[in-house]
């Protein structure tokens, strides 16, 4: 088997250590990790082999930068890991077509999954129920010169989200329970959202977890099939996972594997449901990416991005690639204790070691890459680098300024 070359994004992410992981240990691949600083995560891991700088994506050159590492390193494939970086190579995806794979949704696919509107009524052709919507009258009272103090449509509690995939979808969703919340919460959340979209919709309160499918379609068929119970996220209304419990649905499975086969999906992606009191399963949106869980498939057997890189390089290959485990549970630590140490008014410490400390837990950390998965955020280690230069500055400045002796 040829030794691929993958040139690794968002080399600051948790999810990227665990992918960089996996291709090293399946494929024996070559990884260029790439962060916005020498202190990313994954450019200080075992697992990455060469280690390249570039913005973040938000910046104007971004691209450019991407352009001048697949020059430089010509990888064989260019692999995105978070959100931003999936739509902005998607969005260039031209720029790149005769120099390196993209291991990507066709872009129609891509639109549908990042529309959370267009993901419900797709659903529902294939048989899914989505939570009931109030988003169509909602808009009409908005426009009023005059608003009530809620649409009286409204059953409350009502979940609140923009249409569209945002970055950091979690800093803009919203459980709204009275009334009186109602259009200070939506105006926050149309003032974040992509075209002020937002919709408004039954808020599915049934056993509190979020379950999710994670699916891998070649040439729109499954190859790969997960299914996950996220038992405790951050924040604690859906955010990204805590506590994760390997959970096969296989008729859940099958139902996120139709509504990715009717939008004609190519690489893989995670189904979201909740599920009511009465036992049914309430379809939720797409994410059209490595999810924030994704360690908890991986280590479990799962192994998406080995997967995904092999296919798409045509390697000469045993599938599946890993060993799939039914059972198991993940926690994920520096994620919990984060959350506990930015919201100590309102989180209790007991909840939060319960959660990591179980005996039947594995945890996400990988200790014997631990010089990565210890590293704080680069933004941490920039504002304590700032705060260093600064007190060495006012040192300086309070130091006895002695002159040059004069006649």
């Amino acid at each position: 088997m040829a030794t691929p070359t993958v040139l690794l994004l968002d080399g600051g992410s948790f999810i990227s250590l665990s992918i960089a992981r996996e291709l090293t240990e399946d494929l024996d691949a070559t990884v260029i990790g790439v962060g916005t600083t020498r202190y990313s995560r994954l450019l200080r891991s075992k697992y990455c082999d060469l280690q390249a700088i570039a913005p973040p994506t938000d910046h104007p050159r971004y691209i450019a930068a991407l352009e001048r590492l697949v020059e430089q390193y010509r990888p064989d494939v260019m692999l995105p890991v978070g959100y931003d970086s999936t739509r902005r190579v998607e969005d260039s995806r031209e720029v790149f077509a005769d120099t390196v794979e993209l291991p990507l949704p066709s872009r129609p696919s891509f639109l549908t999954a990042i529309d959370k509107r267009a993901t419900q009524m797709r659903g529902e052709r294939v048989g899914l129920e989505g939570p009931t919507e109030y988003s169509g009258v909602v808009e009409e009272y908005a426009s009023e010169d005059v608003r009530p103090v809620s649409p009286p449509e409204l059953s409350f509690p009502v979940f609140m989200k923009p249409r569209w995939e945002v970055s950091d979808s979690h800093a803009t969703t919203a459980v709204v329970t009275h009334p009186d919340e109602f259009w200070d919460t939506y105006d926050r959340i149309a003032g974040d959202a992509p075209s002020g979209d937002v919709l408004v919709q039954e808020y599915i309160d049934g056993s509190g977890s979020t379950f999710g499918c994670g699916v891998f379609a070649w040439e729109n068929d499954v190859e790969l099939a997960f299914s996950h119970e996220e038992l405790r996220s951050v924040p604690r209304r859906g955010g990204s996972g805590t506590h994760l419990r390997v959970l096969r649905n296989r008729r859940l499975e099958d139902k996120a594997a139709d509504l990715l086969r009717e939008i004609g999906w190519h690489g893989l992606a995670l189904v979201e449901f909740k599920r009511r009191r009465d036992g049914s399963y309430v379809l939720m949106e797409i994410n059209p990416k490595f999810w924030s869980s994704y360690c908890c498939a991986s280590v479990h057997g799962y192994r998406f991005a080995s997967t995904l890189v092999a296919r798409t390089l045509d390697l000469e290959v045993s599938f599946p690639i890993g060993t799939p485990q039914h059972r198991g549970e993940l926690a994920f630590p520096l994620r919990e204790l984060h959350y506990y140490a930015t919201h100590r008014e309102h989180e209790h410490l007991f909840e939060s070691l319960e959660t990591i400390a179980h005996p039947d837990r594995t945890w996400s950390i990988d200790w014997s890459d631990y010089r990565a998965w210890l590293t704080p955020p680069a933004s941490v280690l920039d504002r304590l680098r700032g705060n260093v230069m600064e007190q060495d500055r006012m040192r300086a400045d309070q130091r006895p300024h002695v002159s040059a002796p004069t006649d």
